[in-house]
């Protein structure tokens, strides 16, 4: 597959770049609040232009002073964007006209000898496009006046495209993901720093996202493409989720929060990031129930383990000495007790530790999250789980208030990613919820779902349904038995004689 073109959306803050990328994707990819600053990372999205597709990337606020003190980080990003980036689309705000701000851009690109189309945004209507005459003199060609809000002469913005860039070789349809991994967690747990760890080791190059101390650096959800050996994988970084009661009183923030509910919704496997020194929250919790409810495959990532252990070498009195006395696996066992007791729900995740700072266990979490990819894409084929689900009721059948015997009569999987399987049953109120649990904890162990979500569905059989049933107890006289009455021809009522008829 060929790389994708890419075009880059710079400017200053608040000129509607997040609203720019909105319209030419035709849906929103960018979080859009009227305040500058909100966009600090690169957001990007594969956009087509008439059968071909193209990388299209949202960038930050040029020349923004951030009161998080971040301002030199949203800048490399902002110039990390224009260099790998063959076009850029330089947004100007057409209500509030040319700036100083404009002019600095406009320099630096011209400087750069960056291919440019200049986009005058916020141009609602053709009287303002009397206002377009001021950006001329920025020396990059006349503006397109657009309003990316009611989609005012975007398809111009798209023609324009097309004859700055050659398409030839992009390709017709964008990369396929092999796998969507999305990183989940509650603030400053080093999701962002776990990006830059697999961005590293993919592609060399560490600083695809803004990594700082300061809780709630990332906003959006960043989708961070890889290639690597003819594959591509999509990680996807989302803001830290925090209390409810934050989310009420900020809008960036429930947008945010929103964000990531629907990234592990989009995502193959879920990366639950926990801080290692802290113990597990309200907010942790909250997304581990919500993984959960989803049936997303999750693996819980204790991060910054290297603390955690600096931490128990410190309790043992040995901060200064060797940490030889620690041990590692004794301290990973215990933590995974604390983890299954917490997390009830999501006993059956595996457990990575890693140090997402010092890229230590990238490549294995890499490899755990591949595997849980194929044991959530697995079928099994119908024999075989009925030979799984008559061994598990020969171990344990149901109790029933009635007294009444529970009875499944076939098991098949219906779909993947995840695992369903379907029982039919004489009556579903048979199998109570402890039960079914039962049987997917045991389904687990026998099938090839070991570290997944399995979705159980119990319905009752239909009529047409042959009556033959999955027992443990199974013998070859009953079924033999069973056939014999059945087919046993019914008894004719007596005829009347034709004497009898004829005197009536």
């Amino acid at each position: 597959m060929p790389s994708l073109p890419t075009v880059a959306i710079v400017g200053r803050p608040n000129v509607g770049k997040s609203s720019l990328l909105n319209a030419l994707a035709g849906r929103r990819i960018s979080i859009v609040q009227d305040m500058p600053g909100v966009t600090r990372d690169r957001v990007s999205t594969p956009i087509p232009i008439h059968g071909r597709y193209i990388d299209v990337v949202d960038t930050g606020g040029y020349g923004f002073v951030d009161p998080d003190e971040l301002t030199d980080h949203i800048r490399h990003q902002i110039e990390l964007a224009m260099t790998q980036a063959q076009l850029v689309l330089f947004t100007v705000d057409c209500q509030e006209g040319l700036t100083i701000a404009d002019q600095e851009v406009a320099t630096l690109l011209r400087k750069r000898g960056i291919k440019t189309i200049l986009v005058a945004n916020k141009a609602d209507g053709p009287n303002k496009d009397t206002m377009l005459g001021d950006f001329a003199r920025l020396g990059l060609g006349t503006p397109i006046g657009v309003s990316a809000l009611t989609g005012r002469n975007i398809d111009q913005v798209i023609s324009s495209i097309e004859s700055n860039l050659d398409l030839s070789s992009a390709p017709t349809e964008p990369p396929k993901p092999q796998m969507l991994m999305a990183i989940v967690g509650k603030r400053n747990a080093g999701k962002s720093t776990l990006v830059n760890s697999i961005a590293q080791l993919y592609e060399g190059q560490g600083d695809r996202v803004i990594v700082s101390e300061l809780p709630g650096t990332t906003r959006d959800s960043v989708d961070v493409r890889f290639e690597k050996e003819g594959k591509t994988l999509v990680v996807i970084d989302t803001a830290g989720v925090r209390k409810k009661r934050h989310m009420v009183t900020n809008d960036i923030e429930f947008y945010s929060f929103h964000r990531a509910e629907r990234s592990i919704r989009r995502a193959d496997v879920v990366l639950m990031l926990i801080d290692g020194t802290e113990p597990l929250s309200e907010p942790d919790k909250k997304l581990a129930q919500y993984i959960g409810e989803q049936f997303k495959p999750v693996i819980l990532v204790v991060n910054k383990w290297d603390l955690t252990r600096a931490e128990a070498r410190g309790r043992l009195g040995n901060a200064g000495r060797d940490s030889d006395r620690v041990d590692d696996t004794a301290l990973m066992e215990k933590y995974r007790g604390y983890i299954d007791q917490e997390l009830r729900h999501l006993e059956f995740a595996p457990i990575a530790f890693i140090t997402a700072k010092e890229g230590r266990n990238i490549q294995g979490l890499l490899d755990l999250a591949q595997r849980l990819f194929n044991q959530a894409n697995a079928r099994v084929a119908t024999h075989r789980l009925n030979e799984a689900i008559r061994q598990i009721m020969a171990e344990r059948q149901p109790s029933t208030p009635s007294g009444r015997r529970a009875r499944i009569y076939y098991v098949t999987q219906t779909e993947v990613s995840p695992p369903t399987i379907v029982l039919f049953v004489n009556n579903p109120a048979y199998f109570t919820d402890s039960y079914q649990r039962f049987i997917v904890n045991r389904l687990r162990e026998i099938l090839p779902y070991a570290e997944v979500p399995v979705r159980l569905v119990v319905r009752e059989r239909e009529r047409q349904t042959p009556t033959q049933t999955i027992d443990a107890d199974q013998d070859s006289k009953r079924p033999q038995k069973r056939a014999q009455i059945k087919a046993k021809p019914r008894r004719k009522a007596p005829q009347k004689s034709a004497g009898r008829a004829k005197r009536r």
